[in-house]
């Protein structure tokens, strides 16, 4: 038996391999990440809710849990736009909660759909009065890639709607200073809408799933360029 394969199988094969290998390492790192977000949601939720000024600055993916009192600007409302639940296009509620030192805070009451005119928003409902929120406070959702937007302060009707506004762009929707984060209001609280927020999108099985068939196509690769690069001996 006599193994030589040409220069140029080589040039396929080496750079094919480190693809494919690269991208089953990929999606084995993102189900390590996804699992560690799950479980550090899960102890979050499970905490003793703390003081929002406790918290000090939102995490970034997981959240802390906290209780905020204020109320509610029902007639302020901004709805986070391009949204999806279970295949349909909508919007999450972030509705602003003024605490007792002035301060604005947005709690993320959830999702609900989008009509078929996109000028007609939603107006979801808000309740009155005093109200004790418990939540996980985060930072802002950020986009997968920030595109450039028309200025979101230049906006005039409420609800206003928003798509992956910066902290800055938030802020200047209001005469008052507002929080840089959000809280995620409690699943198990009235007063809001369709909320999951275990949900990290592609779960880790599926991650690991995708894994083992980049890495079968490498092993497949490797075998179809041993095979045919084998020959025997005359």
């Amino acid at each position: 038996m006599r193994f030589r394969p040409p220069w140029w199988a080589w040039l396929v094969f080496l750079p094919g391999m480190l693809v494919l290998g690269g991208l089953g390492t990929w999606q084995l790192q993102r189900a390590q990440d996804k699992q560690a977000i799950l479980e550090q949601r899960s102890t979050a939720r499970q905490a003793e809710p703390m003081r929002l000024a406790d918290a000090t600055e939102p995490a970034s993916q997981y959240g802390r849990r906290v209780v905020v009192s204020g109320g509610y600007l029902a007639e302020r409302q901004l709805l986070l736009d391009n949204q999806i639940w279970q295949s349909a296009a909508g919007y999450r509620v972030w509705t602003p909660l003024r605490l007792d030192d002035g301060r604005l805070v947005f709690i993320d009451r959830g999702w609900v759909p989008r009509s078929g005119d996109r000028t007609e928003p939603p107006r979801p409902d808000v309740p009155a009065g005093r109200q004790r929120v418990t939540g996980l406070w985060r930072s802002l959702p950020e986009p997968g890639m920030r595109l450039a937007a028309p200025d979101a302060c230049e906006q005039s009707d409420w609800p206003r709607v928003l798509n992956y506004p910066t902290a800055a762009q938030v802020e200047c929707q209001y005469e008052a200073p507002v929080l840089a984060g959000i809280v995620l209001l409690d699943e198990s609280l009235p007063d809001g809408f369709e909320r999951d927020w275990q949900s990290v999108g592609i779960p880790p099985q599926r991650h690991i799933g995708y894994a083992v068939q980049w890495y079968a196509m490498a092993l497949a690769v490797l075998v179809i360029f041993l095979i045919m690069n084998t020959k025997r001996r005359a």
